[in-house]
């Protein structure tokens, strides 16, 4: 119908040479993260996780042909895998073979990876994973620049407002002026994609450092000069006069300054939240561990919560918090713990719903002491557990990041051929490590080892001045990891790390990209 009307315009017709459909069904974050835009308004939590998977599902059928698309794009026929206990995660796989086996047997002219006949040999993987498999990342407090922008400020997808300081419209010593401002946070920007996955800390320092190069030059001296008479490090306002004392640097100073306040901006908030403590309760919670690595007692983290269930005047951060002990703790001791807890959060009835939701997404609110034999709840009771079976600890350099998601080892073990074929199968048998990821590739994988730093002791102070030294070109077969019910940020960045360590290219997407309220309110939209 569509090509009908277009060939009913001769003016178009004269005008157009080449004319050819692209089956795109999908919208890219960033280079190599993609999403469906699914689940937005509204949620689709009812229909993944509450309908009759014997029935068919059309939902399940949307996402897939939206996959289809994806693969298509990238040339890819790929080899499907999927978690051996989750059969959301199965049905998906499946299905997905079925339409793939399609749409390959319908386009003759198609080519793919790892046919025999384009120069990359290896065919890809696709990962398929399940947010009701990991319900602890997305509650977490993430301190790297893109996570805190979409938890702590208002942004609408990629378009944030924030206070702009005027240079020259106020006086010396009066207060500054303020304006608001619109900014895109996406691949356009440089410097957003520079800074976006590290810690905050390392976002505010090196934006001081490259405003400070640029204050340093010969056209700065007098702005520098400035500055070195007052004692002090460039302030906002100082910036922003910048702006016009350098004009040839106008246009990175005006972007560097953009940063700098979106990230005071962060930091603000933070501040005004009390997250330092609770940040590191939350990790404690996470990793099992303390800081200083003690395994503490849960009664002595749990009156923690309490401390800070009255210290914390928000709600939905008490409801917050309150879901990441029991979700951590794959729930509580028992139902007499558990009241007392949310005697001290003081929900209001929406929020206590949220929390009892988590049992939709197979996390009890209390201990079920008959399927573990009692064992595991009483020795909970003594000390806390750590999420994921206490393999959760990052590489991080700030003890205030300790926790690193599940999906994460997920991710390294695939890239580096270790994935468990008993725990993950593929829908058709996969070929042996070698074939699949490449021989120049197996070996240095191989060589691929943790460098795990140590803690330091205080929460925001780095433990090592190392960082990445650069990402590593792109070999062996693809990796496609795809989240359905939603990746957090911390999946999106651990996918960078993941790539730039093993050298292995790895593309994600999800039925779309989630901040934490945008999980509590999906956890809300089951009624």
């Amino acid at each position: 119908e569509l090509f009908a009307k277009i060939k009913s315009c001769k003016e178009l017709v004269k005008r157009v040479k080449v004319l050819k459909e692209v089956n795109l069904d999908f919208l890219t974050k960033e280079a190599g993260a993609f999403h469906f835009d699914m689940g937005k308004k509204p949620s689709i939590y009812s229909d993944l996780y509450l309908s009759n998977s014997s029935a068919h599902n059309p939902l399940l059928d949307r996402i897939i042909s939206k996959l289809v698309t994806v693969c298509a794009t990238l040339n890819e026929y790929p080899h499907v895998r999927f978690p051996v206990k989750n059969t959301l995660c199965k049905d998906l796989a499946f299905l997905f073979q079925q339409k793939m086996n399609e749409f390959v047997g319908s386009n003759a002219e198609w080519w793919y990876n790892g046919d025999g006949l384009h120069p990359n040999t290896e065919r890809a993987t696709l990962l398929l994973l399940d947010r009701k498999d990991d319900c602890l990342s997305p509650l977490i407090h993430e301190f790297t620049y893109e996570a805190m922008v979409n938890d702590l400020l208002p942004i609408d997808d990629e378009r944030i407002t924030y206070e702009s300081v005027n240079a020259g419209t106020a006086r010396e010593g009066s207060e500054e002026a303020t304006t608001k401002m619109d900014a895109l946070l996406n691949d356009n920007d440089e410097v957003w994609v520079e800074l976006r996955g590290k810690h905050i800390a390392d976002v505010i320092q090196t934006l001081s450092t490259k405003i400070r190069d640029i204050v340093n030059s010969g056209s700065g001296s007098a702005l520098n000069n400035s500055a070195k008479g007052s004692g002090k490090a460039l302030s906002i306002n100082q910036m922003a006069k910048a702006l016009k004392a350098l004009p040839e640097y106008r246009e990175i100073m005006s972007k560097l300054s953009q940063h700098m306040q979106i990230a005071h901006q962060c930091m603000d908030s933070f501040n005004k939240q009390g997250l330092l403590d609770l940040s590191d309760l939350e990790q404690t919670l996470a990793t099992g561990k303390t800081d200083e690595g003690r395994t503490p007692k849960l009664k002595e983290l749990l009156g923690q919560v309490v401390e800070e269930f009255r210290k914390q005047s928000d709600s939905m951060m008490r409801l917050r918090l309150l879901a990441i002990v029991v979700v951590s703790q794959r729930g509580l001791a028992s139902q007499d713990t558990l009241q007392k807890l949310l005697r001290e959060a003081n929900l209001h009835p929406d929020e206590l719903a949220i929390l009892q939701n988590l049992e939709k997404m197979n996390c009890p609110l209390v201990q079920d002491e008959g399927k573990n034999n009692g064992k595991l709840a009483r020795m909970r009771d003594k000390r806390v557990a750590s999420f994921g079976g206490g393999g959760s600890e990052s590489e991080s350099e700030y003890s205030s990041s300790r926790y690193a998601c599940l999906m994460k080892s997920v991710m390294e073990n695939s890239a580096t051929g270790n994935l468990s074929v008993d725990e993950y199968p593929s829908v058709m048998p996969l070929p042996d490590p070698e074939a699949m990821l490449g021989s120049s590739s197996m070996s240095k994988m191989k060589s691929v080892r943790s460098v795990r730093k140590s803690a330091g002791s205080a929460k925001w102070s780095k433990t090592s001045t190392g960082g990445d030294k650069g990402k590593k070109k792109a070999q062996g077969a693809r990796q496609i990891v795809f989240m359905v019910g939603g990746m957090c940020y911390s999946e999106l960045r651990s996918a960078r790390e993941v790539m730039v360590a093993t050298g292995t290219e790895i593309v994600v997407g999800a039925t779309r990209f989630i901040a934490p309220k945008d999980f509590l309110k999906d956890l809300h939209s089951f009624g």
